[in-house]
């Protein structure tokens, strides 16, 4: 009773999970972990956990005899539930000595506390060298899958980025990385996966690192690809709709600065989810091959045209790819620019050189600093 009745005589334990982020919160779990260290790392701005370690509310010995359950503490919370189904563990370490070499990388990219920016690095000779590549990466065929991994590590300093929650939701990506030695937050689709689809736990996964990004003053670059949500009835029943709107509202509160680049398709509900057009992007282009509409032409002509015969369908369809380009939005000011794929890295130090020299220097005012990073 004495420690759950709080710290330092205090009489409520709420000042244990009351968590406003003002520095940085990284936990280890490298062993057998029950009960308390599950709830600080649920309070955790990053989990690392060491294969072999476990990390569960209640452990097997205990569980056996309360309940009769034969699940042991690996089945519960091993690395692979937690790195893959439940997304607690941001990364995953092969043993401690890799655990604190990734706490280190990480808190590399932190500031010591809210009041500062993030650290900044040298630029390494080769960054930016081969964004001539990055056509090479982006196929001609609008529905041909590509690895958006390739195009982040063309754009950031030395190819660089430090993955959070590589195997979970993934067809969203969230890394740090840094562009022109500063540190920036990626959040971008995944074609590679369900073709970029989000599905809840994507959506779980971004609004955990707007908190993290928004808290510790590190901008967003949000990279489009993306025809809508994975939707569907297992969706509906793990509540897609709340999902969606938990990430919307999170967006809506980022105070940070917000950049946003259409790379090919960026369609609906999800477009906005993205920080596109009219959800507040502080700066956003496109790429020649963006694509912006309510629905993605091939499932609109499907609703709209599917009666008709094939070669006028086609047709038909054809016209609403070409309804979706990026030129209309530019010419109405929706987006600021149609910019060269490989001028992306010019075009985002620029907005950060924009941003050092702007009135707060890209201080947040940290809204989501209490928002929990568990979900």
């Amino acid at each position: 009773m004495a420690s759950l009745s709080g710290e330092h005589g205090e009489r409520s334990i709420f000042s244990q999970y009351t968590h406003i982020r003002k520095t940085p919160w990284v936990i280890a779990i490298m062993g057998q972990c029950n009960g308390v260290p599950m709830r600080q790392a649920c309070l955790s701005d990053f989990v690392v956990q060491v294969k072999g370690s476990t990390l569960s509310v209640s452990g097997s010995r205990a569980l056996k005899r309360s309940i009769a359950s034969i699940d042991s503490d690996e089945d519960m919370g091993g690395w692979k539930i937690h790195a893959e189904l439940t997304g607690m563990s941001d990364q995953v370490a092969e043993d401690e000595e890799d655990c604190f070499r990734i706490i280190k990388e990480f808190l590399d990219y932190m500031p010591s506390n809210n009041k500062e920016l993030p650290p900044v690095r040298p630029v390494p000779d080769c960054s930016g060298e081969n964004m001539d590549h990055v056509l090479d990466i982006l196929p001609e065929k609008r529905n041909r899958a590509y690895n958006m991994y390739k195009i982040i590590k063309l754009i950031v300093d030395g190819g660089k980025i430090f993955d959070l929650k590589p195997f979970f939701g993934k067809t969203v990506i969230t890394c740090l990385a840094r562009i022109d030695g500063r540190v920036v937050g990626f959040i971008a689709n995944q074609p590679i996966v369900n073709v970029g689809a989000m599905n809840t736990d994507a959506l779980e996964k971004m609004t955990s690192f707007m908190c993290l990004c928004d808290s510790f003053n590190i901008p967003l670059i949000f990279l489009h690809d993306i025809p809508g949500f994975w939707v569907g009835k297992e969706a509906e029943l793990k509540k897609v709709g709340a999902k969606v709107t938990n990430a919307l509202e999170a967006l809506a509160q980022v105070t940070v600065p917000k950049i946003s680049i259409i790379i090919r398709k960026s369609y609906g509900q999800a477009m906005l989810n993205m920080c596109g057009p009219s959800a507040g992007p502080d700066f956003i282009v496109a790429w020649p091959t963006g694509e912006v509409g309510f629905l993605d032409p091939d499932i609109a002509a499907d609703v709209t045209y599917g009666a008709l015969p094939e070669e006028e369908r086609k047709s038909l369809t054809e016209k609403m790819v070409r309804d979706a380009e990026p030129y209309p939005l530019a010419q109405e000011y929706y987006i600021q620019d149609i910019i060269d794929p490989r001028e992306t890295r010019d075009y985002i130090i620029q907005v950060l050189n924009i941003i050092r020299n702007s009135e707060n220097g890209g201080m947040g005012k940290h809204l989501l600093a209490n928002w929990p990073t568990k979900f």
